[in-house]
């Protein structure tokens, strides 16, 4: 697969790294896109030649175009398929929520996916190449307390239905991946982001909101336990990369199915009073 190349987004941890080492294993040249310098120096030390790292903020219109040029330079017209993998989570009641940090993680979660594909569609037209987008059961249901993360996962489904009929006719694939709860990073980091975003909350605020955090802070722990290999994800990507036709969505993950159906069949507000009462796992 050395004249297929990958650009993987947000790489330095969970479903990226994990794809870039399973994609290196299969022989494709992968490029892995990485916003941490520090992030970018070890990987460089790990996989040397072998991996071929970039410094990628996708939040940067300037680390895009950057990428952009070299990815041209190098690829010499092969096939190229953009993953967009960067993201970043967070929760807390939606009133405490800094606005600042809802367009941090909109920065990256929505508006740097839609700026990547822009400055490398041409390159993937030329091509018929893919775009891969990475969704999240978040897409489908959301959870009280998960506003912020869940709302840019819903963007992230509706602009991967827009893009894949517009691009249709031009024979570039659109692929999107809505993984359940994962053993990555991701989890961890949203802890932490909600509690940081408690030491900011008025007294009312508090305790109005105490219980119900610490409620949502115990049910991350028990999905962390329940979550699925990051492993699972990067095989499924490797499979739709050698599938001719692949399937629009993908669900991946524990009863992901059911929590799907759930969603969309199940009586609005017999959801919401169990979503309330029990938290989604």
């Amino acid at each position: 697969m050395k004249n297929h190349h990958v650009l993987i987004t947000g790489a330095s941890t969970g479903i990226g790294l994990a794809t870039a080492e399973k994609l290196l294993v299969e022989g494709y040249s992968v490029w892995a896109g990485v916003r941490n310098p520090r992030s970018l120096d070890e990987l460089k030390k790990i996989y040397e030649d072998q991996l071929q790292v970039l410094k990628l903020d996708v939040s940067s219109e300037d680390d895009v175009n950057q990428a952009l040029q070299v990815i041209n330079l190098q690829k010499n017209g092969d096939q190229l398929t953009l993953i967009n993998n960067a993201g970043i989570s967070g929760g807390g009641p939606l009133e405490t929520i800094p606005i600042k940090t809802w367009r941090a993680l909109f920065d990256v979660n929505v508006f740097g996916l839609v700026q990547m594909t822009q400055a490398f569609l041409p390159t993937l037209r030329k091509k018929r190449g893919m775009v891969i987008n990475i969704g999240s059961i978040a897409g489908h249901l959301a959870s009280p307390y998960l506003s912020s993360y869940s709302a840019s996962k819903f963007a992230v489904r509706g602009l991967s239905d827009s893009l894949r009929r517009e691009l249709l006719p031009l024979g570039v694939k659109v692929v999107l991946v809505e993984p359940g709860p994962i053993k990555t990073p991701i989890w961890k980091k949203s802890t932490a982001s909600s509690l940081g975003d408690q030491a900011s909350m008025t007294e009312e605020q508090k305790s109005t909101y105490d219980a119900a955090i610490v409620k949502v802070l115990q049910t991350v722990e028990s999905v962390e336990n329940d979550a699925i290999p990051v492993q699972d994800v990067a095989n499924l990507i490797h499979e739709i990369l050698q599938s001719k036709n692949p399937r629009p969505y993908y669900l991946i993950g524990k009863n992901i199915h059911l929590y799907a159906w759930i969603a969309r069949l199940m009586p609005v507000r017999l959801l919401d009073k169990i979503l309330v009462k029990r938290g989604f796992k």
